[in-house]
């Protein structure tokens, strides 16, 4: 067995520091010398000239040494910019906290509402039965033998009892003011979990914790000096809070000094009153029981009581009893409270104490008072971590090591004396031109180290990755280098130009961001470069930044759903209220538009005609207001793949107007195509891939219109996204019995017999996604996209994935188009289902299952090679249950 290697992390730090060390730079560069240059130079002291130059170049290496070993905030600082980190990284309180997930998350959002003292999910339990005969669901059990009816229990359904916070005593002054306060706070629960649903969850019931009173009994003596009103609110209050626990809020600082580490603080959802302590919380579950020696070991411990003489606990239900109950078991999803039944007697010594109501709740109320101030001071208190402090410097500052020099070699800001022989000036001159060259690549490391902040930023607005500057503050520099060589971005150009790869560099630059969120891009990329060769390397890049740029919504909301409570039109249908399981779907593959909209309206139209040889071929064009502005060349398209394979190639090569050549007609009038670069040769027929049929009367007409296609062509958004359909959400009403069997889902369940779930609603979803775009009709594309759904979706959820439809411009010959019909329905009870609340619009409800248990996935054409002939045409593979035969 080997030696287990006790490397197994990486160092955080591999800098050697030896770029600070200056005796050990100047011993390295002797060392260098020697070995290159021994035999002409035996001279290694000081007062050579060579070793005074080499300290020089070394003192310059501390100077950057020093300045990369700064703090990171320094080095990141911006002039004038006091929050510059928060414009550089996540901040804790941005990239830490995640939407509700567990019982506990969502049980503080509710808490985190003004007026609700405590809150607690439970899930609900509704019945659905099976009729294996006849394969029907209802919520009523069938009359049928029970041999053949099954049954089973909706998942992810929930219903949440609160406890309201009575200390604001003019809200219930009355009964119908508390009803009013309640409904409003229900109101407000239902709003606020509709606004952080998890995928596949729903909420039902919202009800107040009913009570279960509780008498209490005592008979305690006091110390001499106790303030027995006093005493006696302590008292109250001590056992109100052992039968129905309360929470208190905390701030940062307070988490921080309670020993929780950051990542423990900011683990779970953002709340506006502070933070909760989860193991606080975890005590505040709903009292089982009730236990005698619990109350006699809180209340002991209230000061100025010296004995409990006696104490009691009883039911507060009317009922006589003799024993003596030492346990009270709660029932359950109720909450125990001192019932107006319970008594209480003081005494000092012997003697017995009467009580001044009035002052106990004065006490009471002072100490309600205290408590609400102290909420409010928490929740004004900052929740944002203190980020560390830097202080700008110009790190990018570079002054020639010429003048450290000393004065008698001329090359300083004095220059040479004036008694100098024109030998002597040319030396200097020499000499200052042999140490332009030191200083030109330190001034470019410091160039480098001046846009670090700009290299590693998110947003990439730098179009390079290399720097230089002109190293300006050198006595005579215009005798030494031609003025051309001056500007920073003449000199980085001729030093760096051909080493940029600003593409692949700014890719291995947001690998490496992306990995710290541990996002890895690597199979799109690999795909996408595979599927449509290099000229997809920028729209790789933009996909990666924009992921990035999304990064505080995509990481914070990955569990949330949409929110269809009571929403307007406008926020159910052309919005971006999706799940964040979509949105991060869409940024992943490219897509910056994932708003739940119709995908069957697209500028792009693709049609068939029949070409001399019989075969069909398909061809494209795009309208901008009616408008054809570009349309398929004259070549041929037997399969849709191929088709989208070059709508891609215009999409992507039309967005620049140096790709558009304008030819003359016969009739001398001009018009313009649209050229691959990719092949340059006009003779290949792969050349043109799209024309402007329509022509002009003038060259500047042409070039006008060419502006305007390329303009259009740059707002032209991928036409993908999906539709997720929770199957939760197409529950009839749980709260009717009367729903009909044609009202639930569609199911098989071969006579209950079947290895899979009969239950089609618990944590199901269908994800259908327009089968006929440029990469959604891809057989690999679409690999790749539906493991990725498989990857992103929550592990407890199923999907069925559907490939549908086509454009509306497409003729179907007769038969419907499954997109448009989805998209009607689909809207449809969307709209009416928010108009309502959670109840369902049965009509509407009912067209939409009929449909969704009707789609049928559009697969990639391929076709059979015509053994007969010698066709040589490329062909697509056939795979089974991936590919068709198209059409003959």
């Amino acid at each position: 067995m080997s030696a287990i290697d006790p490397y197994t992390t990486i160092a955080k730090s591999t800098a050697s520091q030896d770029d600070l060390d200056y005796d050990f730079l100047r011993k390295k560069g002797i060392e260098y010398i020697e070995a290159l240059g021994s035999k002409l130079w035996t001279d290694y002291n000081s007062h050579d000239p060579g070793i005074t130059i080499l300290e020089a170049v070394c003192y310059a290496i501390t100077d950057l040494g020093a300045r990369m070993s700064l703090p990171v905030p320094t080095l990141l600082a911006e002039e004038d910019t006091p929050d510059f980190l928060k414009t550089q990284f996540l901040t804790a309180e941005k990239a830490l906290p995640i939407k509700p997930v567990t019982v506990q998350d969502y049980r503080k959002v509710f808490i985190d509402i003004d007026g609700i003292k405590n809150a607690w999910l439970k899930k609900h339990n509704k019945t659905v039965y099976v009729n294996c005969k006849e394969d029907l669901l209802s919520y009523q059990p069938f009359e049928i033998d029970p041999k053949q009816q099954h049954e089973f229990v909706l998942n992810g359904l929930y219903d949440v009892l609160i406890e309201i916070d009575e200390l604001d005593p003019e809200i219930y002054t009355t009964e119908a003011k508390r009803k009013a306060q309640l409904k409003k706070l229900k109101k407000t629960v239902r709003e606020v979990y509709q606004s952080h649903r998890n995928l596949c969850e729903d909420l039902i019931n919202i009800e107040e914790v009913s009570e279960f009173p509780i008498a209490v009994c005592a008979q305690i003596e006091l110390v001499p000096n106790a303030d027995e009103e006093l005493v006696h609110a302590h008292v109250l209050d001590a056992i109100e809070e052992y039968l129905s626990p309360s929470l208190r809020f905390y701030s940062l600082k307070e988490m921080l000094e309670k020993g929780y580490t950051t990542d423990q603080i900011y683990n779970g959802p953002m709340l506006e009153n502070g933070f909760i302590d989860s193991e606080e919380l975890r005590a505040t579950a709903l009292v089982k029981e009730v236990r005698l020696s619990d109350l006699i070991n809180r209340i002991q411990q209230i000061e100025g009581i010296n004995v409990i003489r006696d104490i009691t606990i009883n039911k507060c239900d009317g009922k006589p009893t003799d024993t003596q109950e030492w346990n009270i078991c709660v029932t359950e999803n109720r909450k125990p409270k001192l019932c107006d039944k319970s008594a209480f007697s003081y005494f000092k010594g012997f003697l017995p104490l009467n009580i001044n109501k009035d002052k106990v709740e004065a006490y009471r109320k002072a100490q309600q008072a205290e408590e609400e101030l102290a909420i409010d001071l928490v929740a004004s208190e900052s929740k944002e971590l203190e980020l560390p402090q830097g202080d700008y410097l110009d790190m990018g500052s570079y002054t020639t090591l010429q003048n450290d020099l000393p004065e008698i070699y001329g090359t300083s800001e004095i220059g040479t004396k004036a008694r100098a022989t024109v030998a002597q000036k040319a030396k200097a001159k020499q000499l200052k031109a042999y140490l332009l060259f030191f200083d030109q690549i330190l001034a470019s490391y410091f160039a480098h180290l001046e846009n670090v902040k700009e290299v590693f930023s998110i947003n990439g607005t730098l179009k390079k990755s290399y720097f230089s500057q002109a190293v300006d503050n050198v006595k005579d520099l215009d005798s030494l280098v031609s003025a051309q060589y001056t500007t920073d971005e003449n000199i980085t150009h001729v030093l760096f130009n051909e080493l940029d790869d600003t593409v692949g560099r700014r890719n291995e630059l947001l690998d490496h961001l992306l990995s710290r969120f541990a996002e890895n891009f690597s199979d799109y990329a690999f795909l996408m470069k595979q599927l449509y060769g290099t000229n997809t390397d920028e729209e790789v890049i933009k996909t990666k930044q924009r992921f990035l740029q999304n990064y505080e919504t995509i990481g914070c909301e990955r569990p949330l759903s949409f929110n269809y409570w009571k929403q307007a039109p406008e926020d159910l249908w052309d919005t971006g209220n999706v799940s964040a399981f979509q949105k991060r779907i869409a940024l992943i593959t490219g897509n910056p538009n994932y708003f739940r909209r119709n995908f069957s309206d697209n500028p792009l139209e693709i049609y068939e005609e029949i070409d001399t040889d019989g075969k069909i071929e398909y061809r494209f064009r795009f309208r901008s207001n009616s408008n054809i502005i570009l349309s398929s060349s004259s070549k041929h398209y037997h399969t849709l793949a191929a088709l989208y394979n070059e709508i891609l190639n215009v999409k992507n090569y039309g967005r620049f107007e140096e790709n558009y050549e304008i030819k003359t007609n016969v009739s001398g009038k001009f018009y313009f195509n649209l050229t691959n670069p990719e092949f340059p040769d006009t003779s290949d027929e792969r050349h043109v891939i799209a024309r402007r049929i329509s022509s002009f009367t003038t060259r500047t007409a042409a070039e006008n219109a060419i502006a305007k296609v390329t303009a259009f062509m740059e707002t032209l958004d991928p036409n993908e996204g999906m539709y997720v359909l929770e199957h939760i959400l197409l529950r009839p009403d749980v709260t009717k019995e009367n729903a009909l069997p044609d009202h639930f889902l569609p199911i098989c369940t071969e006579d209950c017999e079947a290895c899979e779930s009969i239950d089609p609603y618990s944590f199901r979803v269908s994800i259908i996604l327009p089968g006929w775009t440029e990469r959604y009709s891809n057989v690999d594309f679409r690999r790749f996209m539906e493991e990725l759904i498989q990857q992103e979706l929550p592990a407890h959820i199923l999907a069925k994935i559907c490939w549908i439809g086509y454009p509306k411009s497409y003729d179907t010959e007769g038969d419907e188009n499954e997109m448009i019909e989805l998209e009607e329905a689909y809207k449809a009870w969307l709209l009416a289902k928010t108009n309502i609340g959670q109840r369902q619009p049965i009509t509407k409800l009912k067209r939409l299952t009929k449909i969704m248990s009707s789609l049928h996935t559009i697969y990639t054409q391929g076709r059979l090679h015509n053994c007969d002939t010698d066709e040589e045409e490329q062909q697509q593979d056939i795979i089974l249950g991936r590919t068709n035969l198209g059409k003959l």
